[in-house]
């Protein structure tokens, strides 16, 4: 008797109570919920953090791309058109000296030009004419309908250039729409093409805002348009630092020829709103680039 009395309170006593269940489950749902709440923070985070990341990618893209041809604008003459969203300029991208040249309509210049990297050197990029340095320290752009054509080293070698060309040189002629004056042997010269960065609708991301790098003729007709860096945030923009005035200005000068360099306002933008977020993600990009030859 003793023994089965004792097995029956042993199996009575094994398991949990109703209460003791309902306890457990309460903890385990506390615990549940708290991993919930951190997964979630956790993937927000994360989420945020990527959007960032695009947002910063678009503005940093924009701001490198266009401010390697900024920075070789000449100032005075290298800016043709401006508008808060937009800047046509003339990026010199090959480097030599005159040889020979004749003024008129059209005129002709020959130049050996230095070594360079066939990939920048190449007038498939784009040409629109040469430029020669002049005595107050700008450069005269001519314009040109034809590519340049190579030529034979004797007309810089010989007189009344006689000058030495490096080896690897090109020597290169170009003929002008109008050249206004003949320039003297050695005298610095670039080949140069004409851009326009725009800040616009992309087409990538339909509704979105991107950066535009615009090749032009001497037409001003685009003749090929890239889209560089999206999205970014319609409030992105071009500022003017105008003569010698330190302070930056939203307005564009009168006399273009006034402008001594260029703030870039470039606010990138995240391609997708992150998870608890109520707006893209932005990242704000302010570079200040001043053009070169400056007179003042």
């Amino acid at each position: 008797m003793t023994g089965a009395r004792s097995a029956r309170v042993a199996a009575h006593r094994a398991g949990f109570t109703v209460i003791e269940l309902m306890l457990a489950m309460v903890v385990t749902a506390l615990l549940g919920a708290a991993l919930v709440r951190t997964m979630v923070s956790s993937n927000r985070f994360l989420g945020r953090v990527e959007s960032g990341r695009e947002a910063r990618g678009a503005a940093r893209a924009g701001i490198n791309l266009a401010a390697t041809e900024l920075r070789m604008v000449s100032a005075g003459s290298g800016i043709e058109a401006a508008t808060e969203k937009s800047l046509t300029i003339k990026v010199p991208f090959r480097l030599g000296v005159a040889c020979v040249s004749t003024a008129g309509a059209p005129g002709t210049m020959v130049a050996t030009m230095l070594p360079a990297d066939t990939t920048i050197a190449t007038t498939t990029l784009g040409y629109n004419g040469f430029a020669a340095l002049e005595s107050t320290g700008e450069y005269g752009y001519v314009n040109s309908a034809l590519d340049p054509v190579s030529t034979g080293v004797s007309q810089c070698t010989g007189s009344p250039a006689n000058l030495t060309v490096i080896p690897g040189s090109t020597v290169l002629a170009m003929t002008g729409l109008l050249v206004p004056t003949a320039v003297p042997a050695g005298t610095p010269v670039v080949l140069w093409r004409r851009v326009r960065y725009e800040i616009a609708a992309s087409t990538v991301m339909p509704g979105r805002t991107a950066l535009w790098r615009r090749q032009m003729n001497n037409a001003n007709v685009v003749v090929q348009s890239d889209e560089i860096a999206a999205p970014l945030d319609t409030a992105s923009r071009f500022g003017f630092f105008i003569n010698n005035r330190r302070a930056v200005s939203d307005t564009v000068p009168t006399a273009l020829a006034n402008i001594r360099g260029v703030e870039l306002r470039f606010i990138g933008q995240s391609v997708r709103v992150a998870s608890g977020a109520t707006r893209a993600e932005q990242f704000r990009v302010l570079t200040s680039i001043f053009f070169l030859n400056r007179p003042d």
